[in-house]
């Protein structure tokens, strides 16, 4: 799909909130997942199993198989399916959320850091990163590690909230995470990955509806110009090419 927003389509039109430097451990402790984030003590709830089957359908479609890094990867819900299918590592800033994965996941490397230090000494076939850059203070710097973790024909796919959109906007009002701090349309995060020498190849909208007994969660490029969230798989450019 061409990565590119409908003509006269609202720019991001939301700044990133005044930022820490950087967030730690303590910040993504159990308090966070259990009362000071949208989860609410419902981080499963916001995470069906057919959510995060989705999430593996599409990164199959671009890469069936290798080495797979998951960024952000909390309770390893993704990994749980992923390593049926790759050679899987873990990477989360939450010491609580890695604890809890690896009482399920042993055997799989799981490494404790911030995106913005991590630097596990290999490249990957396929780096995943859901609903985690919406948190990071250097979304820069945090984008140029995220690019050299990719071996030359690797991919990354991400998925953020967006907010130029009536859906996104509501989403806004009622998103009480405090450590959201970077809250912009789809032009502005296509726009950063490519100033990052990550070039988007597809971009698909995420329908997200919460219900009373049900979270809906559907990716489709129909969905791109109004949905608030995006999926976007990107390949590594040498910095400054075309």
């Amino acid at each position: 799909m061409q990565a590119d927003v409908a003509p006269g389509a609202p720019a991001a039109r939301a700044s990133s909130r005044a930022a820490p430097p950087a967030f730690d451990a303590q910040t993504f402790d159990r308090a966070y997942f259990t009362e000071h984030s949208n989860y609410g003590g419902r981080y499963d709830w916001y995470n069906p199993p057919y959510k995060i089957a989705g999430y593996l359908r599409e990164v199959r479609r671009q890469r069936s198989a290798g080495d797979l890094l998951d960024v952000g990867c909390a309770f390893g819900r993704f990994l749980e399916r992923a390593r049926h299918h790759y050679r899987v590592e873990g990477m989360d800033i939450s010491a609580y959320a890695l604890g809890l994965a690896r009482e399920k996941l042993r055997g799989i490397p799981l490494h404790h850091a911030s995106i913005e230090t991590f630097s596990p000494g290999r490249t990957f076939d396929v780096v995943t990163c859901f609903d985690v850059l919406e948190h990071v203070p250097d979304l820069d710097l945090a984008l140029q590690r995220l690019r050299t973790l990719l071996r030359p024909n690797g991919i990354l796919a991400l998925a953020v909230p967006v907010y130029d959109t009536p859906p996104g906007r509501i989403f806004g009002l009622i998103d009480r995470d405090p450590t959201h701090v970077h809250r912009h349309g789809r032009r502005f995060w296509l726009e950063r990955l490519r100033a990052n020498s990550l070039e988007p190849v597809e971009c698909k909208g995420i329908l997200r509806v919460p219900l009373p007994r049900f979270f809906i969660h559907v990716i489709s490029p129909l969905f791109w110009r109004f949905s608030s969230a995006i999926f976007v798989v990107c390949a590594p450019r040498p910095p400054g090419g075309r």
